[in-house]
């Protein structure tokens, strides 16, 4: 199968049509069919054909490859023709009927039914699944031994895990706490299962070379380093494995591809000796993930790593679209504008889950208003881009249209910067993708893996040899400037570059996902409301109370979370229940479809009442309530709307009493998160001084828009953080 066969089959567009028919229904479906969309799993299928996608099957297999992918398309069509149909007469048995075709098409490429349910189930970003059992994959047949440098290549599994390895912003260096291998996240082993299945259906050949620490070549005195990187640094790799094979200290390198949240388990599996990824927020992802194992303290969570290249993150649009950026400013920040404007513009890019350049895209666009705006504003901007965007496998043969802007890395323009569509470098910011090195714990006290190791270190960084797997793969250095042989006027965008924005931490990660994938939303929410008179005013920016916007966004919350997520709602005054300060109008519970359909009745009875506030003493009880309905493995948001005061409560808690409260039954293992929303320009210190021992925030509001973007925010990964 050739790859213009291959790249042009039908089943990539009709993929991409089905996701976009599944937002507009989702926009127009009322109450009651909201579980049904639910069942319409197309995040889980959307991993599986990227995964599919990453890797071309041989010629010998075109028959059955063909065959696989034509049946795909078949079913995936057929999805996407019924939310059509849903679209035009609003038939709930239509959305039933897409549900069941991409079931099919998931029960198609053969992963088990405990597969799909640890997939379903899957862990919020950053936390350790359950154990699944799963049939480990036939171990391989033995392969020849090489001539010259291997170059062995596992389909890239862009499909999978929570975040992928480690980092701070050191050099690398020895250490004995490194990446561990040992560590599994059974949900993208599940995943890339069901891939690699696929795959060998396909005749195509996976090489997962050799095992353990052992540095020996087959006794030609050579030493053999796996090497685990991206597609886009392949290129790179492959400029200077010669001249490491014949040098003196005959390294030879065996490169396996594997690019985003599915990478972390392929360097597991391979036991590799060195990860490239590309960028640095997959590393800073797994440091996180590793520093709440093993506590912040611990020498194990301080990992490193080391930028070895770099590429910037640019615009193509049409004529006309480039002149509209520029009229808005130039940069991220116009851009952002014109996402959120009342004629918003639809962003393309790749896949954040299996790129790491459409990672980078969409958290530097929540990047552009994070800073001067905060992270409410970023998750709201993130949740615009969301609803118009568009995913494609090579964004500048896409086809944008004419209101569409490509955000795609200067590495994939090659030698051609071309006027269709036009590129503009972004004035304002840069955002940059940072390939990254990272060396694993395996082999690291073999004197002869850790010399290779610096071999092919010092070729990727120092002197003529870097400067020419730098432009192999058409990437700038670490600090954004071209290799020295380049000719800037005709194959790069050029010279100069704006600042750089940082690397993106593990919450604007957890932003992105949360954003573009329900099964990241999982978590258990407690929604705690004010209901004192005072919040019967309106808030600016609006004729609406804050208990009225607060209702709207709390059955807005209910459909952005999976339905194996938990929601429950309190209200708060005076000794609204004998002596207890809140009233459970709504109880915890799994967004269940009878759930969801009985919530807007129940959020009515959230209505200002003439009663004290009694803030303290809620605050204190809802933390304890979510200690006590915690869940292994699933995070627990408590968020408390109030006008900030504390009255009118005879024998209220003071604000000392409340800290002692928090601090006697504060647990640093449970994942629980504690945020109060305030109204209001009242200053916070005091309350923000009481959350102390539970690490909880106090968030200022002042708008409408406030309201809203905070439940983004919280849909997004939660307030707190």
């Amino acid at each position: 199968m050739n790859q213009v066969e291959f790249e042009g089959h039908s089943l990539w567009s009709a993929v991409n049509e089905l996701r976009e028919n599944l937002v507009r229904a989702d926009q127009v479906a009322g109450p009651e069919q909201w579980h049904v969309l639910d069942q319409v799993r197309f995040d889980q299928l959307q991993y599986v054909i990227n995964g599919i996608r990453a890797r071309r099957p041989p010629p010998e297999a075109r028959a059955a490859a063909v065959e696989t992918l034509d049946r795909l398309h078949g079913i995936v069509s057929a999805g996407a023709n019924e939310l059509r149909e849903f679209l035009t007469d609003r038939a709930t048995y239509h959305l039933a009927k897409a549900a069941r075709l991409v079931d099919e098409a998931l029960n198609l490429v053969g992963p088990t039914q405990q597969q799909r349910q640890a997939r379903r189930v899957g862990p919020y970003p950053g936390r350790q699944p359950p154990p699944v059992a799963t049939k480990p994959p036939p171990e391989p047949e033995p392969q020849p031994e090489p001539v010259a440098t291997t170059a062995q290549s596992a389909p890239q599994a862009a499909v999978g895990t929570a975040a992928a390895a480690s980092g701070s912003h050191g050099g690398p260096h020895p250490r004995s706490h490194a990446r561990h291998a040992k560590r599994t996240h059974t949900r993208g082993v599940a995943i890339a299962i069901a891939v690699l299945v696929f795959m060998a259906g396909l005749g195509t050949v996976v090489a997962f070379g050799a095992t353990g620490g052992d540095s020996s070549d087959g006794g030609s005195g050579c030493t053999s380093l796996r090497v685990v990187t991206t597609a886009s640094y392949r290129p790179a790799l492959d400029a200077v494995a010669d001249d490491l094979a014949n040098g003196d200290g005959c390294v030879r390198l065996d490169v396996t591809v594997a690019d985003g949240r599915g990478a972390e388990s392929i360097v597991d599996q391979q036991q590799a000796h060195v990860w490239i990824a590309d960028d640095a927020s997959w590393l800073e992802q797994y440091e996180a993930e590793e520093a709440e194992e093993y506590g912040e303290d611990s020498d194990e969570a301080d990992l490193s790593y080391l930028s070895l290249a770099s590429s910037p993150v640019l615009f193509a649009s049409s004529p006309a679209m480039a002149a509209s950026i520029q009229q808005a400013g130039g940069g991220w920040g116009g851009l952002a504008a014109l996402v959120e404007s009342d004629q918003p513009v639809p962003i393309v890019t790749r896949d954040p889950a299996s790129t790491g350049d459409g990672l980078a895209a969409l958290g530097g666009l929540g990047d552009a208003v994070w800073d001067s705006q905060g992270m409410d504003a970023s998750a709201l901007l993130l949740a615009d881009a969301y609803r118009l965007h568009r995913t494609a496998p090579d964004v500048l043969t896409s086809g944008l249209a004419a209101g569409e802007v490509g955000l795609v890395p200067e590495y994939v323009l090659g030698t051609n910067v071309s006027d269709d569509p036009v590129i503009t470098t972004p004035e304002d910011r840069t955002v940059l993708m940072r390939y990254s090195w990272y060396e694993t714990e395996t082999g690291a006290t073999d004197p002869a893996i850790k010399a290779a190791r610096a071999q092919l270190l010092a070729a990727l960084t120092k002197g003529s040899s870097a400067d020419a797997a730098r432009e192999a793969a058409h990437l700038r250095d670490a600090q954004g400037a071209l290799p020295e042989m380049s000719d800037a006027d005709d194959t790069w965008v050029g010279q100069q570059l704006p600042p750089a924005n940082p690397v993106m931490d593990a919450h604007k990660v957890d932003h992105v996902f949360a954003t573009w994938y329900a099964a990241d939303r999982l978590a258990d929410v407690l929604v705690v409301v004010d209901v004192s008179g005072s919040m019967a005013a309106p808030v600016p920016g609006s004729n609406r109370s804050l208990t009225d916007l607060v209702q709207q966004n709390v059955a807005h919350l209910a459909r952005q979370l999976p339905s194996d997520a938990r929601l429950g709602v309190w209200g708060f005054g005076s000794h609204l229940d004998g002596a207890r300060d809140y009233v459970i109008v709504d109880q915890l519970q799994p967004l269940t479809p009878d759930h969801r359909r009985s919530l807007p009745q129940k959020l009515s009875r959230l209505e200002p009442r003439d009663t004290g506030t009694g803030l303290y003493d809620t605050v204190l009880a809802a933390y304890q309530s979510a200690l006590d309905d915690a869940q292994p493995d699933v995070p627990f948001h408590v968020m408390v709307f109030t006008d900030g005061l504390n009255q009118d409560d005879p024998d209220a808690r003071t604000a000392d009493e409340l800290r002692e409260g928090l601090a006697e039954i504060a647990d640093p293992d449970a994942d629980v998160g504690v945020t109060v929303v305030q109204v209001g320009d009242r200053s916070t210190s005091r309350l923000a001084n009481a959350l102390e021992p539970i690490a909880g925030e106090v968030v200022t509001i002042d708008s409408a828009d406030d309201v809203v973007a905070s439940f983004i925010h919280l849909a997004a990964g939660g307030l707190h953080g």
